[in-house]
């Protein structure tokens, strides 16, 4: 069953240089070899991320603006347009800029042997198996097979599928864009379009 609310419904979190906020959607922290955590983090001035050795990082620009990020390839990488993402060693020294504009991020981080994604979906998809997922539309309103109300922007829909679920904007015709946070909680997995 997945669960709706607004992203103002979860505590935001000091980071500890001062930067940014977390506002933590889920974690699992049972064992350390099945660690995920989902989170939104409002980043507000230029500075280092704090270092995760062990698990793998994905981003996601979740707001307009632009996000540099330095530390993970020559040159840095910047994710120009909402629903960007990248993936990368948690251990790594990285440095983000927000080029004087704060913007939203949305991670994954997760230890190596967890089945775990983040992606954007602009168009129907469907979960095939069973799924921990994290949804977060940035564009339009979305619609989750088995869910009685419809996502719409600001809101963050999060929880358990338990057999195959269809996601699909509203109103196909118009543009779209979903940030689709995908752990697999069975043997095999697929995501369809």
């Amino acid at each position: 069953m997945l669960n709706i609310a607004a992203l103002d419904a979860f505590a935001p979190r000091p980071w500890r240089n001062g930067r940014g906020t977390t506002r933590e959607i889920m974690a699992h922290d049972a064992h350390p070899a099945h660690f995920w955590r989902v989170s939104v983090a409002s980043i507000v001035g230029d500075g280092p991320f704090s270092l995760f050795p062990g698990l793998v990082r994905h981003l996601a620009l979740a707001s307009p603006g632009r996000l540099t990020l330095t530390g993970i390839a020559p040159g840095g990488t910047t994710l120009e347009r909402p629903g960007d993402t990248i993936r990368f060693d948690g251990g790594l020294a990285v440095s983000a800029s927000c080029h004087g504009q704060a913007v939203q991020a949305f991670n994954l981080m997760a230890a190596p042997a967890v089945p775990a994604r983040l992606e954007r979906f602009q168009a129907p998809f469907r979960l095939e198996h069973a799924h921990a997922v994290a949804l977060l539309p940035l564009q339009g309103e979305w619609r989750t097979e088995g869910c009685d109300r419809t996502l719409p922007t600001g809101m963050i829909a999060w929880g358990q599928t338990t057999s195959a679920t269809r996601v699909a904007p509203v109103a196909p015709a118009l543009p779209a864009c979903l940030l689709a946070v995908i752990i697999s909680t069975s043997q095999t997995e697929k995501v369809m379009p």
